[in-house]
């Protein structure tokens, strides 16, 4: 057989790319799906089965919108890319227990038509959708969804401990629960997802194992809010301890500030997303006596992530200078 012939009849040319690897948008969609079950079965057996209920119905709004949009717009269905079924889990699991059904529906329909679908779909969202519908939810339905209440059976409502540590306070007073509460979720009211710390932590670990987020963006993100904190709070342990493990820091740094999409995607970039979202968490916290910094924090650098990336990207090898700067 001479060349030629081997050449015409046992060679492919074919169009990249040619290396596959089992690394798609719908494994990793799992992956975080599995990491989501650790605070979903902390929810379940502080709050009852019906933060099951919550999150199907978030699973289940934003598959549907989702299809329905692209089938209307006659564009392909990605629904089983799960990357809808983590939208509407996200938003379930940021809700209090009591919130009613409809508003985890308005959320994910927020969070699938406007923030994902009409810039283009996955991957070109500036903005984490799940993110922002809890912060819409938070801003114009309150009274319907910050109803916090301790998972006890006669269902008490209740202060959050960031509300008795805002507003420039440097104490914590002692209604505030202790430390091993809040790591553990025990008797504490709130969005059901972020009540047990543990939880959150098993599934952060489980993530970082499988590589699906970079260890820099959480741990960067809540070390940023424990320093401030911690400084502004003239050095108390329990000062800064019980703003790192109240409200939604630890769920939303795991899960909300590593989206792909939405965050920066060069390393240094990485690094000033995730401190900035711990400054902007922290002076949220002290100034004001509300639960929300972490979700108006990361879309806040959301928004900014684009230009954090054109200023810090990454020097290309044999140029001196970075590539925003020779354009200039």
């Amino acid at each position: 057989m001479d060349n030629n012939q081997f050449e015409s009849e046992d060679l492919v040319i074919s169009p990249s790319p040619h290396l596959f690897s089992k690394r798609t948008s719908a494994w990793i969609m799992q992956q975080v799906i599995i990491a989501l079950l650790f605070p979903t079965i902390a929810a379940t057996y502080f709050f009852g089965w019906r933060v099951i209920l919550m999150i199907a119905v978030g699973i289940g709004s934003s598959v549907l919108f989702e299809y329905i949009y692209q089938k209307l717009s006659s564009k392909e269905i990605t629904i089983s890319d799960y990357s809808a079924a983590v939208t509407g889990m996200l938003i379930g699991l940021s809700l209090p227990v009591t919130a009613p059904l409809w508003s985890v529906v308005v959320g994910s329909a927020f969070a699938i038509l406007l923030v994902k679908q009409l810039p283009g779909g996955i991957g070109r969202n500036a903005f984490n959708p799940a993110v922002a519908a809890r912060v819409m939810l938070k801003v114009f339905f309150t009274p319907w969804i910050t109803n916090w209440v301790t998972p006890e059976p006669d269902v008490i409502s209740t202060a959050t401990p960031l509300e008795s540590i805002g507003h420039f306070t440097r104490t914590v007073p002692e209604e505030v629960p202790g430390l091993w509460d809040l790591f553990l979720g025990i008797g504490l009211g709130g969005n059901v997802g972020e009540t047990s710390k543990l939880a959150i932590l098993i599934g952060l670990i489980y993530l970082v194992i499988r590589g699906i987020i970079n260890l820099k963006i959480p741990l960067l993100y809540v070390l940023t809010v424990a320093i401030i904190t911690s400084v502004y709070g003239d050095f108390s342990f329990n000062y800064m301890m019980t703003h790192v493990l109240s409200g939604t820091l630890l769920f939303g740094a795991t899960y909300m500030a590593t989206d792909y999409s939405s965050g920066a995607l060069t390393p240094d970039g990485k690094t000033v997303f995730a401190i900035g979202c711990g400054i902007l968490t922290a002076v949220i916290r002290i100034v004001f006596d509300f639960p929300g910094g972490v979700g108006f924090a990361i879309l806040i650098m959301n928004g900014l992530a684009p230009m954090i990336d054109k200023h810090l990207a990454p020097r290309i090898y044999g140029h001196k200078k970075r590539p925003q700067q020779e354009q200039s």
